[in-house]
């Protein structure tokens, strides 16, 4: 509707004039295309408001006698409302199917514009749902972690624990050779004792044999000084 505004008498009538000056026909479609734009029936109307304006002026400038201008002009008047009939009935079709056309794309425009909307919030369900997705694949992998952590971890207390068993399953012949060995400790202790006291014997006996053998020598020395 803005760009409507900008289109005037004064560019449409510019632009005809200089496409007829060329030695063409100013058409709405080439009217349209000078101008950049705008509304087909407002520069249609503003079309139609030049020609009538140049037709005016054309009419002005023939000399001819009145009554063969009013004449002319009768039969000029009938053969342009003859031939406007047509016309204006299809530029009444063209701008009704323009008018179909506009609100068309005022429609597909306010489509689009939902479309875009869509696409926007989907744009942004899809980011959080990636970013949830990501999350999910981190929870998920810290998950594994953690679970071969516990397998390893199930794994060296089954070690453990079988270790152990055959520790428990070693007890009773630790135990009995534990015992053994307390035994042959008990058995050299009393050895040991045994022998010390027959050592404590025997040197009870050597002493006294030793005092008896030096007795013995100082009679025997004695005897001999004698």
């Amino acid at each position: 509707m803005g760009r409507d505004a900008t289109v005037t008498y004064e560019q449409v009538a510019g632009i005809a004039d200089s496409i007829q000056a060329a030695g063409s026909k100013p058409t709405l479609r080439a009217v349209r295309e000078q101008v950049g734009g705008g509304s087909m029936g407002t520069i249609n109307k503003l079309l139609q408001e030049w020609r009538g304006a140049h037709e005016r002026r054309a009419t002005v400038d023939v000399a001819l006698p009145p009554g063969l201008q009013r004449a002319l002009l009768d039969f000029m008047q009938g053969e342009i409302a003859a031939a406007k009939a047509p016309l204006e009935s299809d530029i009444a079709e063209h701008q009704a199917a323009a008018a179909g056309l506009a609100t068309e794309n005022e429609r597909q425009a306010e489509t689009i514009r939902d479309l875009s909307a869509q696409i926007e919030g989907l744009t942004a369900d899809r980011a959080g749902i990636e970013g949830k997705a990501a999350q999910l694949v981190s929870d998920l992998a810290a998950a594994w972690d953690e679970v071969r952590r516990e397998r390893q971890a199930a794994e060296s207390a089954r070690v453990e624990l079988a270790k152990a068993q055959l520790r428990l399953e070693g007890l009773p012949r630790l135990e009995a050779e534990i015992d053994a060995l307390r035994a042959e400790r008990d058995r050299e202790r009393q050895g040991r004792v045994q022998a010390e006291q027959q050592s404590a014997v025997l040197t009870a006996r050597v002493t006294d044999l030793r005092e008896r053998l030096d007795e013995a020598k100082g009679t025997a020395t004695g005897r001999k000084k004698a």
